[in-house]
């Protein structure tokens, strides 16, 4: 636990807990969306109560894309391949999605709606639902006809997907950095990485594939998580670093240096609990954090649509077993079937290349 390694060595280990991290960080997010779900009749949010300038939902969004930088640099320098990178994003990203928006559009939407069935399927707004999001362009769809609409939140499906267009356009940016050569030059891309950072505090409005306010937070900690990955061979991971930067930002807490530090401290965590936790028995299930994101929120619609005192106080605690239940159901019969065809890319252009001799 007190343990110091570089990134580069903890890496070659073989052994981390980031399943575990993950699968934490998407409960958090449930547990963050309580009290808006619920019409605030909840605890307060725990982050939010103790001062932290933030609650629990960002901070576990932050957590992912750290651990998605740093993870989705590796695996474009571990290819190099651009078609072989894409795909496996794509396999990553969208046959979860997929089964989330149908299963949410014609089977919970129906089942649900305040509209009767022949007037809820006759309408557009299931199909619309589907086809705005799996664009993942910066505008979604977040309501179904006559669904969740006497909720506290009122009409919302599925308000978790806002941050997966972010996401796409971090890995275009690695699929670019990648492709001209820069992503495996330390230097270079650390001297990048500075010009966005720059360019993200005087001119976010500028930063190319940023289009939103609201992703530039998002994007600064999936750069975070990059550099960490490309500068692997002389940071290290310690816990000595997490009590150090989260003392720094205590004293730095009523300042506008108070969101950097934080931030920093928070990477630190990352890496730390990854690497040095000692316990990884969690590795042995699945990686369920995708799925328990895309139904959390759902799940949590759901409860509060029941009325009662206790759907809405306990909303978090209820929903989350059954996030849990469609987020195993959905690695073990949609995700990990999916990246199975992972290497369907190099199988192809071995045979090719072997038929073409």
């Amino acid at each position: 636990m007190l343990r110091t390694r570089t990134l580069a060595e903890a890496l070659a280990s073989g052994q981390d807990n980031f399943l575990l991290l993950r699968f934490l960080a998407a409960s958090l997010v449930i547990y963050g969306h309580g009290p808006a779900i619920g019409g605030s009749q909840v605890w307060p949010d725990l982050f939010a109560w103790l001062g932290w300038g933030t609650y629990s939902g960002d901070l576990a969004v932050d957590v992912f894309f750290v651990t998605s930088g740093y993870m989705i640099a590796g695996s474009y320098l571990r290819r190099s391949h651009l078609f072989e990178f894409l795909w496996a994003r794509v396999l990553r990203i969208y046959p979860a999605l997929v089964f989330c928006l149908l299963a949410s559009a014609f089977v919970l939407g129906p089942l649900l709606s305040s509209w009767p069935l022949s007037a809820y399927l006759a309408d557009h707004g299931a199909v619309h639902y589907v086809t705005k999001n799996l664009a993942l362009g910066k505008g979604l769809a977040f309501y179904l006809p006559g669904v969740f609409v006497a909720n506290p939140n009122a009409g919302i499906v599925n308000g978790s997907i806002w941050t997966l267009p972010a996401e796409v356009r971090m890995y275009l940016w690695v699929a670019a950095v990648g492709v001209l050569g820069i992503l495996a030059r330390p230097r270079w891309c650390n001297a990048l990485l500075l010009v966005l950072l720059v360019c993200g505090l005087l001119a976010p409005d500028r930063l190319p594939l940023v289009p939103l306010e609201s992703f530039v937070r998002l994007a600064a900690y999936f750069a975070a998580g990059v550099f960490c990955y490309v500068n692997r061979q002389w940071l290290r991971v310690s816990w000595w670093w997490v009590v150090g930067l989260a003392l720094l930002a205590m004293l730095l807490r009523h300042t506008p240096l108070y969101p950097f530090a934080l931030g920093l401290a928070l990477v630190a965590f990352v890496f730390a609990f990854a690497y040095l936790t000692p316990w990884r028995g969690f590795n042995r299930f699945g990686d369920y954090s995708y799925g328990i994101y895309l139904w959390g929120y759902p799940m949590q619609q759901l409860v509060a649509s029941q009325g009662s005192s206790a759907a809405l106080a306990l909303n978090a605690l209820l929903a989350w077993p059954l996030a849990v239940l469609l987020g195993v159901l959905s690695w073990h019969l949609v995700e990990k079937p999916a990246l199975a065809l992972k290497t369907w890319p190099g199988r192809w252009s071995s045979r090719y290349w072997k038929s073409a001799v």
